[in-house]
């Protein structure tokens, strides 16, 4: 049996495992990932990509392609047993100097994998198809997993660590046997499939056309355009004890005709057909020895509210370089740190997602009638959907109590833990015009100071190699300062952190504050991005 070695094996190429293979690729870390199917599956499932989704995806390179491809304004229309209801229009929230997509971006899950597959070739990485796990061991050295690819004799790979992306049937999660406590609503049972609607053009005015078909007797049928693709997502729930309703064309073409009432249109071409059980579980361990879960394998959620994808993504650009900055010597703190942040916010989404479910479905009439009749038409109003669109970004998702995060002041805006806002800056050295995510963009961490107090406190002090440091200041730059210098475009950055004179924050890679205190020392700093080091660039020695 050939035996490889790896720092990391990566087990499910899907939007989760591709998002930490291409962190870890920029990161100079050798990381393996399989995928048993023999191609990124054609398939829209998770197709809402979420404010706080585009800004990780913008910080690892691949914005342009998202929002080049991507819609993000939506119209649409509503029908309560088969009498249109209301027609909404959402998505049309302008950009804010701290928030740059404030909108939801739809575009089916296999060209978000596609897009993210390309980068990571991009960075000199690889999606190994066809491989599947068959099995791993967990020792003291790192761990021996034995993968079979299709007509090829079974191998073995050593790696540091084995990051199960696996999905909600994840095998890695079985192995460990760690649990998997929820429900299963065995009454929510759906069919989906992307087809197409023979004169019916899922673009309108660039806009996203999408239908929904609601019933008294409590079913309903969805009709969401597909962007770029000529093809829609049709998704009707059944239930779950109905005979002959299995994935498939005629299904989904019966209840069609059945709750739209337009047996003159034919469904076809269906590229991908499936089914699914509302389930909302989550693991009691992300991690068990040098196995680590992520995403769908760690905690599943109902489709209400777009988070799960999401919530996968962030999982893996959490992990990314805690992992890095580990396999270059950094603590196992970094590592435990991992489970200590995202736990909680999974647990979070969950509830987030079941408590829109519970008010969609529930079959209790005064609150659907104020669901259908009040609640959804309230949409169509701009600032209430640039309300419920915050509710569901995970821009406020944060990390406050984490172990690995320290505050030396108390109160204000934007703490430790606390998602870095966005702001207009200008470069002073050539005047461009500058976003302050340019800034963090990047495996490294930034050292933020506002105004030059903080800044000549650090001036000529040996500050570590690995760190970038950003003085944003209108007033003169403190002798010996060897950092880059921003200006404030309209008090923007300001507004946004609303500091005291000479506060500094520590962004660490993932765009979260770090660290925040004010007058630091060389010391101070030295100490605080040692956490950080190794975060970028190749791994010095072996990686076993």
């Amino acid at each position: 049996m050939t035996t490889h070695t790896a720092d990391v094996l990566i087990i499910g190429a899907g939007p989760t495992g591709l998002t930490l293979a291409v962190d870890l690729a920029r990161r100079g870390v050798h990381a393996v990932l399989v995928e048993a199917a023999p191609a990124i599956p054609r398939q829209s499932r998770g197709k809402g990509l979420q404010p706080r989704t585009l800004e990780v995806l913008d910080d690892l390179g691949v914005i342009e392609e998202v929002l080049a491809h991507g819609r993000w304004r939506q119209r649409t229309t509503l029908y309560k047993d088969r009498t249109e209801l209301a027609d909404l229009g959402t998505g049309f929230a302008e950009p804010r100097s701290d928030v740059p997509y404030p909108n939801i971006v739809m575009q089916p899950q296999w060209r978000t994998s596609g897009i993210l597959a390309e980068r990571l070739r991009d960075l000199g990485g690889e999606i190994r198809f066809g491989t599947r796990l068959t099995g791993f061991t967990d020792g003291a050295d790192g761990v021996r997993a034995t993968l079979a690819a299709t007509d090829a004799a079974e191998e073995q790979v050593h790696a540091r660590y084995l990051v199960g992306c696996d999905g909600g049937r994840s095998l890695v999660r079985r192995t460990l046997g760690v649990g998997f406590a929820g429900v299963t609503r065995e009454t929510h049972r759906y069919l989906l499939g992307d087809v197409t609607v023979p004169g019916w053009s899922p673009e309108e005015d660039e806009a996203v056309r999408s239908y929904a078909w609601l019933a008294s007797d409590g079913s309903f049928l969805g009709l969401a355009g597909l962007p770029g693709t000529g093809q829609w997502q049709i998704g009707a729930d059944v239930p779950a004890d109905a005979a002959g309703l299995e994935p498939s064309l005629p299904a989904l073409q019966r209840l069609w005709d059945e709750r739209t009432g337009r047996t003159d249109v034919r469904l076809g071409e269906a590229t991908w057909l499936s089914d699914f059980t509302v389930n909302t579980r989550m693991v009691d361990a992300y991690r068990r020895g040098r196995v680590l879960l992520a995403g769908d394998a760690a905690h599943v959620h109902p489709p209400t509210g777009g988070q799960g994808m999401n919530t996968g993504i962030q999982d893996a650009y959490n992990l990314g370089w805690k992992l890095a900055a580990r396999l270059h010597g950094g603590g196992e703190d970094l590592i435990d740190g991992y489970q200590a942040e995202r736990m909680p916010v999974a647990r979070g989404v969950l509830e987030k997602s079941t408590d829109i479910l519970d008010v969609v479905m529930s079959p209790n009439r005064a609150v659907a009638f104020m669901v259908q009749r009040v609640a959804l038409p309230l949409l169509s109003i701009p600032a209430v959907n640039r309300a419920l669109i915050g509710k569901v970004s995970q821009t406020d998702i944060g990390y406050r109590d984490s172990p690995l995060v320290a505050d030396d002041l108390s109160g204000g805006r934007v703490r430790a833990g606390d998602r870095a806002p966005d702001a207009l800056i200008t470069d002073a050295a050539t005047g461009a015009h500058m976003r302050l995510f340019d800034v963090f963009r990047g495996p490294r961490a930034t050292l933020l100071l506002f105004g030059e107090r903080a800044a000549a406190r650090l001036s000529g002090a040996d500050l570590p190699s690995h760190l970038d440091t950003c003085l944003v200041t209108d007033g003169p730059v403190p002798a010996g300062w060897e950092g880059k210098t921003v200006r404030d475009r309209g008090r923007t950055a300001r507004r946004a952190y609303r500091p005291a004179p000479g506060t500094a924050l520590l962004i660490r890679p993932d765009g979260y504050v770090g660290w925040r205190t004010r007058a630091p020392t060389p010391a101070a700093v030295r100490d605080r991005a040692a956490l950080y080091e190794g975060v970028s660039g190749p791994l010095s020695g072996s990686a076993l």
